[in-house]
């Protein structure tokens, strides 16, 4: 009889076990029916360190310069025209909900209940080669993208990178080449926006493994709805790391996607 109640205890735990796979963590490249030349979908893929069958992603899509033939860290990006960032939790052996995440009244990260979970089905476990996502928009039940996933981008998720920033609005890149700065954040997670539609002090708080939110930090005299509510990450979208490293801090708003804060390091 004790056998058999051990059995019957362990049993879910054995099945939970034999569905579990590890999140295929790293910077993945794919295209979609919404994009076309040079230009790529990238899912940036981070293991919660507390569920090895859950994690974090930010879905990007970069706009990149045109074709240069070599390795992929030399297709340039030059800006990012939408950003998601989701909640990934195991559906099957090979399968995730990637689950939309928001920022909550009380300003903590969760997932957005009014939003649609979209899918990530693997190939092959352990990787995104082969793999296909599905992307739903607010109120829609059909799917608003499908992305097929064929191999890695060089782009890194990084922790908080203090130092000198310019938020810039030029899609074409053209802000990436001089110094001007607007923005300064301090090695304790303080922010101050000085630009033309942004003014004023925030603090930062971590409230996932590389997701930070801002909270205003005293009256924030302009621009507080471009930086309150957004989910901060930062990327280094085009790794040269260890001979190079600018580092990229992206405001991703949950209700508009091509509302996207860009930001580049400045050295």
């Amino acid at each position: 009889m004790k056998n058999l109640l051990r059995s019957l205890l362990l049993a879910p735990l054995l099945a939970s076990a034999a569905l579990a796979g590890p999140i295929p963590a790293g910077s993945w490249g794919g295209a979609s029916e919404l994009i076309g030349g040079p230009d790529v979908m990238a899912l940036i893929i981070r293991q919660d360190p507390t569920n090895p069958t859950a994690g974090y992603a930010i879905l990007a899509e970069y706009t990149r310069l045109p074709y240069i033939p070599g390795p992929e860290r030399l297709e340039i990006a030059r800006w990012v025209p939408r950003l998601y960032i989701y909640r990934m939790e195991q559906l099957g052996k090979d399968r995730f909900a990637m689950k939309p995440l928001r920022v909550s009244a009380a300003g903590e990260i969760e997932v957005d209940a009014a939003a649609v979970a979209g899918e990530l089905s693997l190939a092959k476990a352990g990787t995104l080669v082969g793999a296909k996502m599905t992307r739903f928009e607010k109120g829609q039940a059909l799917p608003a993208e499908t992305i097929a996933f064929e191999g890695k981008v060089s782009s890194t998720w990084e922790g908080w990178v203090p130092g000198d920033y310019f938020g810039s609005k030029d899609s074409t890149g053209g802000d990436y080449t001089h110094k001007r700065v607007n923005t300064r954040l301090g090695k304790d997670k303080s922010a101050e926006f000085f630009q033309q539609d942004i003014v004023g002090k925030f603090s930062a708080s971590e409230k996932a493994p590389g997701i930070f939110v801002f909270t205003p930090n005293g009256a924030v005299a302009k621009g507080l709805d471009k930086v309150a509510g957004r989910l901060a990450v930062f990327v280094d979208i085009v790794n040269w790391k260890p001979f190079f490293t600018t580092d990229e801090l992206l405001l991703i708003n949950p209700d508009d996607a091509k509302d996207v804060g860009f930001y580049y390091e400045r050295h």
